[in-house]
């Protein structure tokens, strides 16, 4: 899916899908024009990345925590 899908598909906007993608808490893989794509086990982790926020926590932890989810 496209990162315009994925913002919809968590309700996160297209810019804070980037900066997790920059923090390396989600990764995409570009297609020949460019586009960002994500697998769609990435509408899951979207959605826990935006609770431990909530939480409190900083991205540096949830970076930590994630593969242990």
């Amino acid at each position: 899916m496209r990162i315009g899908e994925l913002a919809s598909a968590t309700n996160t906007s297209v810019r804070l899908l980037r900066y997790y993608e920059e923090r390396q808490l989600i990764v995409s893989t570009r297609e020949p024009n460019g586009y960002r794509t994500y697998d769609d086990r990435f509408v899951d982790r979207v959605l826990q990345i935006r609770g431990l926020l909530d939480a409190g926590l900083p991205t540096r932890i949830i970076k930590q925590i994630l593969p242990c989810l």
